[in-house]
């Protein structure tokens, strides 16, 4: 059944492409083409694509889910789609960053990949106070709630919030999910919630703000107490944890009694007329972090005590534990947070959501956050923003977590240990599986480019409890990082302007480039949901590590049946002749595109090219093994 925003969609396009308007160009690959096509406008462009969504809804589609169908494409709105149409596109009323209207036109594109989760970046209307780059962060959220307004086509007149609406009931159309980011523990500097709650926030002396240059970095703990701060965190001790110095301490004070509005944001104005403004923020662990501080973005003050009104490691993330009492806690602003996913939920319908740090919200928040999230839908997506892969996260009640595969995954020797974990049964929740997050160096600027990619992406692809997961751009070999947050060396980040990075300032994915992998992409993952092993497949399956040197690879055998699947990746830049010994009774049937390689006598024989990627199905003839 075609949703009624989409009819409702359908005839407001029909309207506007009886208006004249300026041509309208877009790249080849958003219709399928090679080359970039030019229509009569926007609405022609818009109706075209919104047409191959109406006939692709119309087709029968199999609405089953094996644990190896989901695929995970991921991005900001306002970078996926941004384009260069023409010149007189934003005179027309048109966006040339993305809005959601474009992100729904490119659905053909990413259901053709197989793509059937969307997780976005956050979509919240952004703060102007402070800004990083000429749009600022998408992390400077001014509002909880509150979408983003620039994300919307002027010129279509739906605003943001139908707009929005529009695009998830198009996305469950084709049976993909929605999944966006929430950002629950910082806010924008000029947050909409502060004249409200200004106790919500953290106030510093505006002279003495000036002072240090008008940014607050994190203090400095002496070195035997930043030892010690270390220690006792990783002993699970929370209790008499150190202190910053008394000169940073005495730079914070009460909430103002009043907050009014100037050129520089909002000023608090406190005791004796003393003159208050909110702090930017900064990394909040380790103490010495070398992260830069953050302009726009600050931490809510999830608490209120008379001697932690400051910003610090152990009062907005490492709670100390004679602050985080029921006595102390800002009540409304946590039920304000518990309440942000069932919001999405709810209004707009979508199906689950990343949440931003969730780890670092008070053990009692985070439970309340995932109850009320799993109160307004059961079945709801909640994915978890931690590096580290482990059995707290699982406890805590999430789905799956980032992992660390984005930072691990470019080094063979590394990549083959999370293999042998994996075969080993300690993973204990799902896990993105992708070389490269926007946190992180674009996999295709390491070496061996986007080959290597391709062939590492398959071989996380398939792996137990991995959920494939494509950062926007990835794809398309992408080399510039949307963000610079982790792991850089100090020479990448000597050579990167980062305020004019994705993050924080317009730019364009390199949609017209000559190096793309999602033909084989979609190729493999047509071939997986095709394929007889992929319905007896489930996260339980057996993993058994094979190769050596710069062969790596496994056989996963699924634990109902006979059948199995063999992956085998060749990580250098030179092709060679490669032997690889497997069980005896694992028989292999074939492969599609590769000739290279024969199987006889449990011996794997392969002529590997650079980068190369073998994936075979195979029939498991020992019953014992299933």
């Amino acid at each position: 059944m075609i949703p009624e925003r989409l009819l409702r969609l359908q005839q407001r396009l029909e309207q506007l492409m009886r208006e004249p308007w300026h041509s309208y160009d877009v790249p080849g690959r958003w219709v399928g083409n090679e080359s970039p096509v030019t229509f009569g406008g926007a609405p022609h462009y818009l109706y075209h694509q919104l047409e191959r969504i109406l006939q692709r809804i119309a087709q029968p589609r199999p609405s089953s889910r094996s644990a190896v169908s989901t695929v995970v494409y991921n991005g900001m709105v306002r970078h996926i789609t941004a384009w260069q149409h023409g010149p007189h596109t934003e005179v027309d009323g048109w966006c040339s960053d993305g809005s959601f209207a474009k992100l729904t036109a490119l659905l053909p594109y990413l259901a053709d990949a197989g793509v059937t989760v969307i997780s976005l970046l956050p979509i919240l209307d952004r703060g102007v106070v402070g800004r990083k780059g000429t749009l600022g962060s998408p992390y400077a959220a001014r509002h909880p709630v509150r979408l983003d307004p620039s994300l919307a086509e002027p010129a279509l007149g739906l605003g943001v919030d139908e707009e929005f609406r529009t695009f998830v009931d198009a996305c469950h159309a084709l049976d993909i999910r929605v999944v966006v980011d929430v950002v629950l523990r910082t806010a924008s500097i000029d947050s909409d919630l502060v004249p409200h709650h200004p106790e919500w926030f953290y106030w510093v002396d505006e002279q003495r703000l000036d002072e240090c240059g008008g940014t607050l970095t994190a203090p400095a703990l002496a070195p035997d107490d930043l030892q010690r701060a270390k220690d006792l965190v990783e002993q699970g001790i929370l209790s008499g944890l150190p202190t910053p110095p008394r000169s940073y301490v005495d730079l914070f004070t009460a909430p103002p009694r009043r907050v009014e509005r100037d050129e520089r944001g909002w000023l608090g104005v406190g005791a004796n007329n003393r003159r208050l403004r909110i702090p930017g923020a900064f990394a909040d662990w380790p103490p010495d972090d070398p992260q830069p501080a953050w302009s726009d973005v600050t931490y809510l003050r999830l608490h209120d005590h008379v001697d932690f009104r400051y910003m610090a490691y152990n009062t907005v993330r490492m709670f100390e534990r004679n602050l985080e009492r029921p006595e102390y806690r800002h009540a409304l602003l946590w039920n304000l947070i518990a309440q942000v996913i069932p919001h999405f939920v709810r209004v707009h319908g979508v199906d689950g959501a990343m949440i931003d740090m969730g780890h670092a919200l008070p053990a009692d928040l985070r439970h309340r956050v995932i109850a009320e999230a799993r109160h307004a839908r059961a079945d709801v997506l909640l994915w978890e923003e931690n590096f580290t892969l482990g059995e707290a996260s699982r406890r805590a009640g999430y789905d799956a977590t980032l992992g660390y595969l984005p930072f691990d995954a470019h080094n063979n020797e590394k990549l083959r240990a999370f293999i042998h974990r994996v075969a080993s049964g300690n993973i204990p929740l799902a896990y993105l599986a992708t070389p490269e997050s926007h946190n992180t160096p674009r996999s295709a600027s390491r070496e061996g480019g986007i080959e290597r990619t391709l062939c590492v992406w398959t071989l996380l692809r398939l792996l137990p409890k991995g959920i494939p997961f494509l950062h926007a751009g990835m794809e398309l070999g992408e080399t510039t990082p949307v963000n610079t947050g982790l792991g850089f060396t100090t020479e990448e980040l000597d050579d990167i302007d980062s305020e004019s990075l994705p993050l924080f300032s317009p730019a364009v994915l390199p949609w017209q480039g000559q190096q793309t992998i999602i033909d084989k992409i979609a190729k493999l993952n047509a071939g997986i949901t095709a394929s007889e092993w992929h319905r007896h497949t489930t996260d339980d399956d057996v993993i058994v590590p094979i190769g050596k040197d710069a062969a790596i690879g496994y056989l996963r055998y699924c634990g109902t049946s006979h059948h199995a699947v063999l992956v085998l990746t060749w990580l250098t830049n030179s092709a060679a002749h490669v032997e690889i010994e497997i069980p005896d009774d694992v028989e292999t049937l074939g492969i599609s595109d590769v000739v290279s390689w024969n199987h006889q006598q449990g011996l794997l024989d392969w002529q590997a090219q650079p980068y190369g990627t073998l994936v075979l199905a195979a029939l498991v003839t020992n019953a014992s093994r299933t």
